[in-house]
């Protein structure tokens, strides 16, 4: 009988074993974007834009085109309008890493009064940029300029805020 036993627990945890294998090792899910840009701003009516470009495209990504080949622009974010959030962030996402210049710039599109922006940029899942710039209505702003190489590093030296217009640049 204890043999009996053994034998049908020793089946059981076989049976068992090949319905949950144990699951083997995998890779980690690639981020959503080489490079990250996430802006923010205090809530209420204030409509901020973020727009970017880079060596590959020569029409910049913002809110009237959400993508290009290497950017995306994930939300469009209008301040109050059509969202019950308080929450006010815009975010774009690089898909690759072309050789060149990026730029990354605000505009405030509709803003009552100035507003403090808190723009984070993170390029391979690094910190590269984080500042706070205040933005009025009207007003385009560069946040940052940079080159990256070849393969997707950044050039020393290449980061730089000089004002490089991109909102009506693509239009």
């Amino acid at each position: 009988m204890m043999n009996m036993l053994l034998g049908l627990t020793a089946l059981v945890v076989l049976v068992l074993a090949q319905i949950n294998p144990i699951a083997k090792d995998q890779e980690a899910l690639p981020p959503p974007g080489t490079i990250a840009v996430l802006a923010c701003w205090p809530p209420g009516p204030t409509d901020v834009d973020v727009w970017v470009s880079d060596p590959k495209d020569t029409k910049p990504v913002g809110y009237s085109r959400k993508s290009g080949p290497v950017w995306a622009l994930l939300r469009d974010d209008m301040g109050i309008v059509n969202d019950d959030s308080p929450i006010n962030c815009e975010s774009v996402f690089a898909r690759s890493t072309p050789a060149g210049e990026f730029v990354i710039n605000l505009h405030g599109y509709s803003i009552p009064s100035p507003v403090m922006v808190h723009v984070e940029i993170s390029l391979n899942g690094a910190l590269l940029d984080k500042t706070d710039m205040e933005i009025r209505a009207k007003q385009e702003r560069t946040v940052i300029r940079f080159k990256l190489d070849g393969h997707g590093n950044l050039v020393p030296g290449s980061e730089n805020k000089v004002f490089k217009p991109l909102r009506s640049a693509g239009q």
